[in-house]
């Protein structure tokens, strides 16, 4: 909570007309990614099911899956983050927080932070996933710690130069698009 309002405090207040357009656009990537994850979990539920019903297994000796379900989820949630994306700065905005929404240039302190924020939840996700997923496989004892630490180094590395990147070119765009929407009004 503490963390929440101090953001608000250094955000300023929001823009009622940027909060509805922000609210169309969670609605619309929300309606995406509960379509395609249900799509996807019925496509697991019934490879699971023909798995069983024909007695072959789903996963071959070496492995591999027939086609994972992991796939379809990955591309839905992917098609939800870049609508929504997408939408915002088709209407001209990154942000409803007014000190964000009328920026004239890339804000660099904010593009850092929020590639800091990225790099830091990727990082951390990585290495505390793959130490469970070895926990589950290998048991506690043959963990790699290190090895799974220096994974989070580099998913952290990529994370925040992606983070950078794409909060740029979006807030860029954004600047663009509303300049240009601002252009069509004054006319």
């Amino acid at each position: 909570m503490y963390l929440a309002r101090k953001w608000n405090e250094i955000m300023g207040p929001k823009d009622e007309r940027l909060e509805a357009q922000e609210n169309k656009t969670v609605k619309a990537s929300a309606y995406i990614l509960l379509v395609g994850s249900l799509v996807s979990l019925y496509y697991g539920i019934l490879l699971d099911q023909v798995s069983r019903t024909t007695e072959h297994p789903v996963l071959t000796p070496l492995g591999e899956s027939v086609v994972p379900v992991q796939w379809p989820l990955t591309f839905t949630i992917l098609a939800a983050g870049f609508v929504a994306i997408a939408m915002q700065i088709r209407a001209g905005y990154f942000s409803p927080y007014t000190r964000i929404a009328g920026v004239d240039r890339i804000p660099w302190g904010y593009v850092s932070l929020m590639a800091l924020v990225c790099g830091v939840v990727l990082g951390l996700l990585t290495s505390v996933m793959r130490v469970l997923a070895e926990i589950q496989i290998v048991g506690v004892d043959n963990v790699a710690w290190l090895g799974d630490f220096a994974i989070g180094i580099v998913f952290f590395g990529m994370g925040f130069v992606l983070g950078f990147l794409f909060t740029a070119v979006a807030i860029r765009e954004a600047i663009n698009r509303r300049r240009e929407l601002e252009c069509e009004i004054e006319e």
